[in-house]
């Protein structure tokens, strides 16, 4: 038979004492199922997690990044749903959030957003929010960023008696260099226009880039079937002109044409400059220039990925509030920015020298990207159970323009009736 003395159980009592302290730690530990695409940077996504978890020991983090893209990750995400196993934060692409929204999957992060904007200590900048809002309210932070853009081939332009150091600031000037490039004699291709992006992000970024939305505040009304719309279709046409429409071929294609020294300036996404750097290398020299822009206030749509909150628990979604703005601040930023390439969503972070300032400056091709941080918009999706179908309509258009298959009136007048039949009435 055991006899405990009075300091032997005094010991016994303290370490029991000190158990059932670490069994109530552990308890309230809170662990967090993030799930992110794509794969490729799961272990981007990984570090991220373990920085995290350095400066939050009350919090742990399972990243779960084995989907190869962001839309197999939103059916994942609407299964997990069925079954009440949705994740605490998701990391989704910047035009998936309206599927959530308007299922009634996650709640609006105003509060929290305008709670911490108003620190002095925030790192967290307007232009993370701007391209999580849908109808006035922020339901995810911006994370990375992809943006319109012109890759020009410097050599050509230089050639054609442009200078690369001064862009043009306008459509007429790109589409007049443009054409002093394109020469079929030597199989070169003045311009191309990238028009076949998925959810019609290039005409987005036209409508957007002119001030002009895509539909009203209250989404009753379409904002292009206007003069805006007649612009942005009159441009197309300059491109296929330019020679565009005797060359219509895929964007794996389109963008070899360049990476090949025959393509004088490519619109597409800046998510292709590593790659365009890296094939061009030793041949010519590759630049860039801002998307044009006019009228006032200026919006671009914003491509990449953004942080959605799924938590619903008041204590989860603290903790997940927590991570999603650490991956939208300045620690998160930098991990994004130096294990990935990929180009940050923050505006203050890209621009501020003791965060990344210095970084994307020793990079001057990098410019245009930084400085349209603020005006970056979300990637517009359309209301409804139609955006798919409406997507195509408006891509197939802005084909049959390029290819001048069609004139810009009687394309806008078709395509304006053909998505307002598709809207919610």
């Amino acid at each position: 038979m055991m006899h405990l003395t009075r300091r032997g159980f005094l010991g016994t009592a303290g370490t029991l004492a000190i158990l059932s302290q670490t069994r109530v730690s552990a308890q309230e530990k809170i662990t967090l199922r993030v799930t992110a695409a794509p794969s490729l940077v799961a272990d981007m996504y990984k570090e991220m997690a373990a920085a995290f978890e350095a400066s939050h020991p009350d919090i742990a983090v399972q990243i779960d990044a084995t989907l190869r893209d962001y839309d197999g990750l939103v059916e994942a995400t609407l299964r997990d749903n069925l079954t009440g196993q949705i994740a605490d934060v998701s990391i989704q692409g910047n035009n998936k959030a309206r599927i959530y929204a308007d299922r009634g999957l996650v709640e609006p992060l105003d509060d929290l957003f305008e709670a911490e904007i108003a620190s002095p200590q925030t790192t967290l900048s307007p232009s993370v929010a701007s391209i999580g809002r849908i109808g006035g309210k922020i339901y995810g932070l911006g994370l990375s960023v992809s943006v319109p853009l012109l890759f020009f081939n410097a050599d050509l332009v230089r050639k054609a008696g442009g200078n690369p150091a001064n862009p043009p600031t306008d459509w007429e000037g790109v589409l007049e260099l443009a054409r002093k490039m394109n020469d079929p004699a030597t199989d070169t291709l003045g311009a191309y226009y990238a028009y076949d992006q998925s959810g019609a992000w290039f005409w987005i970024a036209l409508i957007g880039s002119q001030s002009a939305p895509m539909m009203n505040a209250a989404e009753t009304e379409i904002g292009f079937g206007g003069p805006e719309g007649l612009r942005a279709l009159q441009v197309l046409k300059a491109f296929g002109e330019a020679g565009q429409s005797a060359v219509d071929m895929p964007r794996d294609q389109v963008r070899q044409l360049f990476a090949a020294g025959k393509l004088g300036i490519l619109a597409d996404s800046s998510s292709s400059l590593g790659i365009f750097e890296k094939q061009a290398a030793g041949r010519f020299e590759v630049g860039t220039w801002p998307f044009p822009r006019a009228g006032a206030t200026p919006r671009l749509p914003a491509g990449g990925a953004m942080g959605i909150v799924f938590a619903k628990d008041p204590e989860r979604r603290k903790a997940a509030w927590n991570f999603l703005k650490f991956a939208a601040g300045a620690e998160g930023q930098t991990i994004i920015a130096k294990s990935s390439g990929y180009m940050v969503a923050n505006s203050l972070v890209a621009s501020n020298p003791d965060m990344l300032g210095r970084f994307f400056a020793e990079r001057p091709v990098m410019k245009p990207v930084v400085d349209a941080l603020p005006i970056l918009d979300g990637w517009y999706a359309f209301p409804g159970e139609n955006n798919g179908k409406i997507i195509k309509t408006i891509t197939d258009d802005m084909r049959s323009v390029i290819l001048l298959e069609a004139e810009p009136e009687a394309v806008l007048a078709s395509m304006t009736a053909d998505v307002k039949a598709l809207l919610p009435r």
